[in-house]
Formats: C-alpha cells, structure tokens, sequence
C-alpha cells in the first residue's frame, strides 16, 4: 500500500483523535486509527471518497474546506457532527482544518483534526442537571418546611369537621379537600427526599440480585402483559453501592419502562462491562472500569424535545407523575460516581444505560 513520504503512519496510529488527509479536491488520501473508529469502518471503505459526505447537511465545513485547500486559511474548533456509516448515530465533533504543505511548497491538500465530543457533551449536560437539582434542592427545603405545617392543620381540621357533618354531599366535598392534602403532602415529602438525600451507605452488592428482586415485584404489580427478558453478564463481580438507594433507581426506571407500553410488550434488562471508555472527572480524576445495567423498552420513544428535560425536576408527561422520579434517581447515580444515559427515537422505544464504577474512589 503507498504511503505518502510525509504522512507519517506509525505518529498517527498513535493519536487518540481523528486525523483525515484530503485532497485538493476534498478526497479522503489517508486516514489514522481513530478517525477508521470514529466512522465504524476502514479506511480502504472510504479512502478515495469525498471527505464532505461525512458531513451532510453542513455547508460550512465545505466551504471552509475549499477555503483551506485554495488560500491556506487555517479553522480551529469548529463545532458540527460527523456522519459514520448508515445506521449509525451521528457524533458531535470539534473540527479543526490546517493546509497541508509538505517541506513548504504548494498546497497539496488539507489536514482535518476531528476531536470527539460526545463525552464532554454528556458530562457538561450531567453537570448542569445536577447543579439544577443542588439549587432546587435548597429552594425545596424551604418551602416543604414552610407547607408541611400548614397542610397537617388543613388535613387534621378537614377530617375534623368531616366525622361532625351528616349531609353526604357536604362530605364529599371534605373528602376531596382531604385526598388533595395527601397528594400536596407526599409531592411535599418528594421534595424532601430531594433535597435531604442521605450519602450512600457503601457495601458490596451483587446487581443480579436487586434486578431479580425489583422485577419480582414489577411482575407481581403489573400482571401479565409485560414480558421481561434477562440478559446478565455471569463474570461480573459485586459492586460497591447502597442497595436501597440503587433499588429505588432500577424500580423508577423499571416503572418508566412499563408505563410507556400501556398495552404490554417486552422490557429486555441487561448487564454487561462497559467497553467504551472510562470515565474521569474532576473530583476523580483517575478513569475507573464500570458496569452498565440498560432497561430497554418497546414503547412510543422520547422525542428529542422531552430528551432535553427529562432530568428537569416536575417536569413530566404522565397525568399523574411527578417529575421528581428522574432527577432523584440521578441524583442517586451520581452520588455512586457513574452517569445515566438515555437513548431514545419517537416510535423506536427507549433505552436507559445506568453506568456504575466497580471500585468507588476514596474521598
């Protein structure tokens, strides 16, 4: 295979971002590892191919390309989304295009550097989340603290004044004020269990063992037009984590699933390694190897309106929901040290991946 003397392949295998060689013309001439990774095939399947199809329906990486190979104008850190094969999600990318001039003479082309942002993506959108549900948390203590006292004068007295009317109608109506109160009182203790999150108590957990036990409970809660398929990973070890907490995640997530299939269908839950990348943040700034547990359903699907909010606390689509269920889940996660990750597509159902560490850092 010829190589070009100063495309120096043994460097670029060794570059964790894409690196793309073109042609004057905008033709693929060469490619490094990352980039065959990035776009879900080799090299030899789209070496020679215009580098622009990989970015339809984006005229202005074209139009900086042109600019690049014709004048030499350098682009840095331009944001657009390149396009694997077909079927395949697009991924969001930082751009960065240079001439290419080998020993200074004439431009033969251009070098794109393609930077994958799709975890940065998701750690800055987990970030805001939490940040939203750490301020709503503070408001919420304040206000259950001011409601609460009220609303158990307003039940005590409805109840009161119930136990003293004969008239049905009239009793009735308590009966109504009464039910409310309890509804206002448990958003009141949602909101507390918001922000009064205990940490978790960590201790080992077989994650087999909380699945198995919540969908026991689902099955008996949901009768028989749901069907669940197992699909767990035997070599994974027990996790450290606060079963009760973790519970209350898979069975919020579990219910979700089921409630976007009103008429039945299957719930497939899985466990596998995850064999993507490891996570690093700032408080943890050594990547750890996690587990991912992933509820898949065959529902309606999320369009990508409702994807941006799902983790807004009382934000929700179901008559009767809350919209604490998700961000306190979130929460819980997070407090873990793993990530949740929704995946979803109108009238193709939705998948929930909840990422948790095997090994918990020290603080």
């Amino acid at each position: 295979m010829h190589q070009d003397p100063g495309f120096e392949p043994h460097i670029l295998s060794s570059i964790i971002d894409g690196v793309i060689l073109v042609s004057p013309k905008g033709t693929i001439l060469h490619a490094n590892l990352a980039t065959e990774e990035m776009l879900r095939q080799s090299l030899e399947a789209f070496r020679g191919r215009p580098v622009t199809e990989f970015f339809p329906g984006q005229p202005e990486v074209e139009a900086k390309l042109h600019d690049t190979c014709t004048r030499g104008t350098s682009f840095r850190d331009i944001e657009c989304r390149v396009h694997p094969r077909a079927g395949e999600t697009p991924l969001p990318v930082s751009l960065t295009l240079t001439p290419y001039q080998p020993l200074a003479e004439t431009i033969q082309g251009a070098v794109l550097l393609l930077r994958d942002r799709s975890l940065v993506q998701e750690l800055e959108e987990t970030s805001r989340q939490l940040d939203q549900i750490s301020r709503l948390g503070v408001l919420s203590l304040g206000i259950a603290h001011e409601i609460k006292n009220p609303l158990v004068a307003i039940s005590g007295s409805a109840q009161l004044l119930r136990s003293r009317l004969n008239d049905p109608d009239h009793r009735e109506c308590l009966d109504v004020v009464i039910k409310e109160v309890n509804r206002i009182n448990r958003m009141v203790e949602r909101m507390l269990g918001l922000a009064n999150q205990r940490p978790p108590d960590f201790k080992p957990i077989n994650i087999h063992r909380v699945l198995e036990e919540i969908i026991l409970l689902e099955k008996q809660s949901a009768g028989g037009s749901y069907h669940y398929i197992q699909q767990y990973d035997p070599s994974l070890p027990a996790i450290p984590g606060d079963e009760d907490q973790l519970k209350q995640v898979f069975l919020n997530l579990l219910r979700n699933a089921r409630e976007a299939m009103p008429g039945g269908g299957a719930i497939r839950v899985s466990t596998r390694f995850r064999s993507e990348y490891s996570i690093k943040t700032r408080q943890h700034p050594s990547p750890h190897q996690d587990i991912v547990v992933e509820i898949q359903d065959e529902g309606v699907g999320i369009s990508d309106q409702h994807l941006r909010t799902l983790f807004t606390p009382f934000h929700t689509t179901k008559p009767k929901g809350s919209g604490l269920g998700l961000p306190i889940s979130l929460k819980i996660v997070e407090d873990h040290h793993g990530k949740i990750k929704v995946l979803s597509r109108e009238g193709e159902g939705t998948r929930v991946q909840v990422f948790l560490p095997l090994e918990q850092e020290s603080p």
